[in-house]
């Protein structure tokens, strides 16, 4: 994401911008000059965040709270400062007192860019344009800084919208952390046991669409999880029931409850493909 972001910025809308990035491992460091998704990197957050405008955190979400206080100190006042991960109001009630008394503030955001794919080799320019990225101001209030932030993404080719933390991490338990779970348990489900090379072999495009994102990063996906956990254990438990009443129709061999579950379940995707925002959506976070 964080690559990604380098190179998109370069070749922006506005005004050339200089980009800083800071890592902890030498060889990110040089990988990242190489692939020219910074002008400059740096081996402590806090030289990385000297004199800049904007800072965006692209790191696990439970790490970032600690990179904001290493980097605190160095912000200068009316600093933007946001983010890019998948979960929003608990980065928002440790972040924002974090950053009491710097004259930094804190939007956060989610790009719904990525894919399974990690690591600086899998940067590529394009993958914030028509992407939706939605800023989460702590009361979902508009005011210059979410203008300020929406006019950054924008500049990379986003669609930007504003929802409120809580709200957004209701609907993203729904719409994106379940589906990564459902799509982890089935691949395990398929692959528990037996000779998974001969399995392997009879799985065919509809295994590998509906389990591509179980290949994303598990100390991603662990962070997502742990830090919306209330509302993923309330679609969980909706999965749950859904599940029993599937198994409860293929027990009975009902025909006329098993077309209507299929049926239901092609009209809802269409519906709902119908109503996602832009021409396409990048990623799956």
């Amino acid at each position: 994401m964080g690559g990604s972001l380098g190179l998109a910025l370069k070749r922006g809308k506005s005004a050339p911008v200089a980009v800083h990035g800071y890592a902890r491992r030498p060889e990110t460091r040089k990988l990242a000059l190489e692939l020219n998704v910074a002008d400059r990197v740096f081996d402590d957050p806090a030289k990385a965040v000297q004199d800049a405008d904007v800072v965006v955190l692209c790191v696990p979400i439970l790490a970032i709270p600690d990179l904001v206080a290493k980097c605190r100190g160095a912000l200068k006042p009316g600093c933007l400062v946001t983010d890019v991960g998948s979960t929003k109001a608990r980065l928002a009630a440790e972040i924002v007192p974090l950053l009491q008394g710097t004259g930094a503030v804190f939007v956060g955001s989610h790009p719904l860019a990525g894919s399974e794919q990690q690591g600086l080799d899998a940067a590529r320019a394009d993958l914030y344009e028509q992407a939706v990225v939605f800023e989460t101001p702590e009361g979902g209030e508009a005011g210059p800084a979410v203008e300020n932030l929406g006019r950054f993404w924008e500049n990379v080719g986003a669609i930007v919208q504003v929802m409120k933390p809580d709200e957004h991490d209701r609907i993203a338990a729904r719409t994106s952390h379940l589906p990564h779970v459902v799509a982890a348990l089935l691949s395990g489900t398929v692959g528990r046991d037996g000779d998974l090379g001969q399995i392997g072999k009879c799985c065919g495009q509809g295994f590998r669409d509906a389990t591509r994102i179980a290949e994303g990063s598990p100390e991603v996906w662990h962070d997502i999880i742990q830090s919306n956990r209330v509302c993923m254990l309330g679609e969980l438990r909706e999965f749950k029931a859904a599940l029993e009443h599937v198994m409860s129709v293929v027990e009975k061999g009902d025909s006329d409850l098993l077309r209507k579950f299929l049926e239901d379940g092609r009209l809802k995707r269409k519906q709902l493909m119908q109503g996602k925002l832009g021409d396409h959506q990048r990623g799956d976070l």
